[in-house]
């Protein structure tokens, strides 16, 4: 039996590297006896057609996943979507120690890895033609909502020519105006400031149809401009938060625009029960508005009408606790045997319990003798 050749003389003979030896050997490229020297026969053949040879090793090639999709041309992502949609196996795997944790390197046969090529182009074709739709489907869609935000600005410039307060009109509308035309131009006079602090529920639908008339910058200068010292006389009249709720006794982001009709003294007669307004009870009285919250002299007459009927149920609960305390009063002088005007009015309820500890312990006032 022929000697084997040494990985030395096989490196010589056919120009390979240490690593490329040891892949020949492992595919099966060339021959390893057992005593890990290498078939002459395999060898010879190998270097017989060294191109060929060398294409096949070539084919064999591990490739990391970085590698192998540098090799496609494709990023690391997408190749890892591509072998998941192809069903590719590794080759083999290796785990690593690399930045304080353990690595799962996969290798990929160079050979199958070009196969994908095909695959790669086609996806890239699809891509690209999804991409083309996606770019006439977004044109359309943007042609559409230009043509919706013109109709929109039209309809919205229409109703501002209705809704714009005139320069003398009611004050609140003019703030509110005013307010709304601040936030939407961003300009922020000095004069205006404490406008910035309003807390009102009907500036953000002004707001909203102002933003969506697309006035330009120097139409809304001009339209601040226009109410600006008109608001600048009205400010003094704003009143903090705080001190709205303590002068209404309601807080004020509860405070609804029909409640300003009514003096502030006949709200605070109008509470209820619990003495503040909650945000499901206003709720209630906007859906349902009582006559009360019209007018100002039905306000009054139910501010009268609930003072007397609380006037009334005091009185009948007075009357009932005198009668209850009584009738303990009563049961405690025929317990102990004494009269009714030694029993005090403080006397507790007359249990059981109470009335068997009074026996043989009785109080001080069913003990003392009155004089004479």
């Amino acid at each position: 039996m022929a000697r084997g050749l040494g990985r030395n003389t096989v490196r010589q003979t056919l120009g390979l590297s240490v690593w490329e030896i040891e892949l020949a050997a492992t595919t099966g490229l060339l021959r390893r006896l057992p005593d890990r020297t290498f078939d002459p026969v395999s060898v010879r053949a190998a270097e017989a057609d060294i191109e060929h040879f060398r294409q096949l090793l070539a084919a064999e090639r591990r490739c990391t996943v970085t590698e192998a999709s540098a090799r496609l041309g494709v990023s690391s992502d997408r190749f890892k979507r591509i072998i998941a949609a192809t069903g590719l196996a590794p080759v083999a795997t290796e785990e690593i120690r690399k930045y304080g944790r353990i690595l799962t390197v996969r290798y990929y046969r160079a050979a199958d890895v070009d196969a994908l090529a095909d695959h790669v182009h086609a996806d890239t074709e699809l891509r690209a033609a999804a991409r083309a739709v996606s770019r006439s489907d977004a044109a359309r869609k943007a042609a559409q909502t230009r043509k919706l935000n013109l109709e929109r600005a039209v309809a919205a410039r229409a109703e501002l020519e209705t809704i714009k307060p005139a320069f003398d009109a009611d004050c609140v509308r003019v703030l509110l105006w005013t307010a709304a035309l601040m936030t939407v131009a961003d300009i922020w006079p000095g004069p205006l400031s404490p406008i910035r602090r309003m807390t009102d529920s009907r500036i953000p639908p002004l707001t909203e149809i102002l933003r969506d008339a697309r006035l330009s910058r120097t139409d809304l200068e001009a339209m601040l401009a226009e109410f600006t010292p008109r608001s600048a006389e009205l400010v003094p009249l704003l009143v903090s938060p705080k001190d709205a709720e303590r002068e209404l006794g309601v807080p004020v982001e509860m405070i609804p625009a029909e409640l300003f009709g009514i003096p502030a003294d006949v709200l605070r007669r109008l509470r209820p029960a619990g003495g503040r307004w909650t945000a499901d009870h206003v709720a209630r009285l906007l859906r349902k508005t009582p006559p009360w919250l019209r007018d100002e002299s039905a306000a009054r007459a139910e501010a009268d009408r609930r003072h007397h009927r609380e006037a009334d149920r005091r009185r009948h609960r007075a009357e009932r606790k005198a009668a209850r305390r009584l009738s303990w009063r009563v049961l405690w002088a025929e317990a102990l045997g004494v009269s009714l005007d030694r029993v005090p009015g403080s006397v507790g309820r007359p249990t059981r319990a109470a009335i068997e500890a009074a026996r043989r312990e009785p109080p001080r006032w069913a003990r003392e003798t009155p004089p004479d």
